[in-house]
């Protein structure tokens, strides 16, 4: 199994393969840099890329190997991870204040495929964030909380010895909430603890510095974008979901939003399988 860092000579590409080394390396798994030829792309901004990561690599006694193929990106790219066999794609993505319908970006194109890897969708805020990580956040709704999900944090903030924090929001109306006395609010909190304990349990099995927060709300990401102004987090974790490429123009998610307005680094982690 490999992981896999698309690169295209951008530096937002340069800093989702350096999450991507950092991956590899807690999981002890080969690195491979992959390009997808592209007339849009410097290949000298690529080879320069893939140097900085290499040397990078190289203070871990971690050589990666360079892959540079030809063809349509996304489908080249879907068709190298079915002929070999990889754990996870690395690549970074940006916002574009309109969607092209018959234009998407390579991201977007990935992300509404059947890919045979889990797919890490970085979303560049601050370049140097690489460098000295110590707080990830990993919001949830209530406790819906995959092993998958939850594998992937741990990774991260095990590969960065971060602190670690799961933000469960529980989102209701405004005359719910207003109806809520204290023993309401402990008991729909207590509850959600119950059902994270394990999760709670597994990162002290694994030495990591887990604490859960909660928050009632009416808007969730509104929620999460106040929960990050107002900490010193230097990346976040966000469960996706596959969807289709049409699915996108009939309704805006949430996780764009999210992703869109953001002031951190943050990885989008979409599980293997099919879109919808």
């Amino acid at each position: 199994m490999n992981v896999i860092a698309a690169i295209n000579g951008q530096v937002t590409s340069e800093v989702a393969a350096l999450y991507s080394l950092h991956f590899a390396r807690i999981q002890g798994l080969p690195l491979i840099l992959l390009h997808v030829a592209n007339p849009d792309d410097s290949i000298a901004a690529v080879e320069k890329s893939m140097a900085n990561i290499e040397r990078a690599a190289a203070e871990y006694d971690i050589v990666p190997e360079r892959i540079i193929l030809e063809g349509p990106p996304a489908e080249t790219v879907k068709r190298y991870l079915s002929e070999n066999k990889s754990e996870i794609l690395f690549c970074s993505t940006r916002y574009r204040q309109r969607k092209k319908f018959f234009n998407l970006a390579f991201s977007e194109k990935l992300r509404s495929m059947s890919l045979p890897a889990d797919l890490a969708e970085v979303r560049v805020v601050h370049v140097h964030s690489t460098l000295s990580t110590e707080r990830i956040v990993l919001p949830i709704k209530q406790d819906r909380m995959s092993v998958e999900k939850f594998t992937f944090f741990a990774s991260m903030v095990s590969a960065y010895k971060a602190v670690a924090e799961i933000y469960s929001v529980t989102v209701t109306s405004k005359k719910r909430r207003a109806s809520l006395d204290l023993g309401d609010t402990k008991r729909i909190l207590q509850k959600i603890d119950d059902r994270l304990s394990h999760y709670i349990h597994l990162a002290k099995l694994m030495d990591i510095p887990l604490r859960l927060k909660h928050a009632i709300a009416i808007n969730e990401i509104d929620q999460v974008l106040h929960h990050l102004s107002h900490n010193d987090f230097q990346l976040m974790v966000i469960g996706g979901e596959r969807l289709s490429a049409y699915s996108s123009f009939t309704k805006p998610k949430p996780i764009e939003r999210l992703q869109r307005c953001t002031p951190v680094n943050t990885i989008a982690f979409y599980l293997r399988g099919k879109a919808r």
